[in-house]
């Protein structure tokens, strides 16, 4: 696989999840940067995590904003709350939106949409 050179893209082609983490706060960082936005001193690692979490909050979008999306809608746009400790927006998948509820358990699956390979959510164990 050639990499892109963004770590964060080159794990999702492989369909693994990293994120950025700091040594000196010991926690994780979303959105990829490349300072510790707590400390501001640290260089930051990239290490894969599992992708699971809970919805903290979501939306169904039904008239898209980017017209790459626009063969997908209606979607539901979700704030995932990780396990790591921070929050993403993603698509949820897999799932009729009058299921979706409020710390619903979610877990990370690899999905080609509008051309690229994204990481999204899912239902996760127990559903």
């Amino acid at each position: 696989m050639q990499g892109t050179g963004n770590p964060y893209w080159d794990c999702v082609e492989g369909e693994e999840f990293c994120l950025p983490y700091c040594p000196l706060c010991q926690k994780f960082v979303f959105y990829p940067r490349k300072l510790c936005p707590n400390c501001f001193k640290s260089p930051l690692e990239w290490k894969v995590v599992p992708g699971r979490g809970k919805v903290y909050s979501y939306t169904q979008v039904r008239v898209s904003a980017l017209p790459e999306f626009d063969s997908i809608t209606p979607y539901v746009l979700a704030l995932i709350e990780l396990d790591v400790g921070v929050k993403m927006l993603s698509h949820l998948v897999d799932c009729p939106s009058e299921k979706i509820t409020i710390n619903m358990p979610v877990e990370m699956v690899f999905r080609e949409i509008a051309g690229q390979k994204l990481p999204v959510f899912r239902p996760g164990e127990g559903l």
